[in-house]
């Protein structure tokens, strides 16, 4: 019963760590701050959940650095969607990633394929990284 309770805890946590690790999507290096994307849905095993854009950004830098930034993305040529301003600290040589720093935005479809499409994409509106001395704990 242990063993079987230690298997399931095991795959539980293997499962949620590759679905945070899985980035395979780069955007170019912004003043030491890489960012990665990927287009899932909002719940794995449920295909007609909304489609999400979870965000992760690894910091290369020598010293901490906020970032502060807004997404846009367009569907149809026409319909467009703006985020509010985001801001995030990111320690000197750390991660912050997904949902659990609240890097997630949720789009207006369940189609995971959104941005393969012509007439869809996404970008940023406002990006910019400040060098900071520490990330305060209400700073994310």
């Amino acid at each position: 019963m242990k063993k079987s309770l230690l298997l399931s805890i095991l795959l539980i946590l293997g499962i949620l760590t590759n679905a945070q690790c899985a980035y395979k999507n780069q955007l170019e290096t912004k003043n030491g701050v890489n960012v990665y994307y990927k287009v899932v849905h909002e719940k794995h095993f449920k295909k007609d959940s909304p489609a999400q854009l979870r965000l992760k950004f690894k910091n290369t830098n020598d010293y901490p650095v906020i970032i502060r930034f807004k997404i846009e993305y367009s569907t149809g040529y026409t319909t467009r969607y703006t985020s509010e301003g985001i801001e995030v600290c990111i320690p000197k040589k750390s991660v912050k990633a997904g949902k659990l720093h609240g890097l997630v935005f949720e789009l207006k479809t369940n189609d995971i394929e959104i941005f393969s499409k012509e007439d869809a994409e996404w970008e940023f509106s406002m990006f910019e990284v400040t060098q900071t001395e520490n990330c305060k704990s209400d700073n994310n």
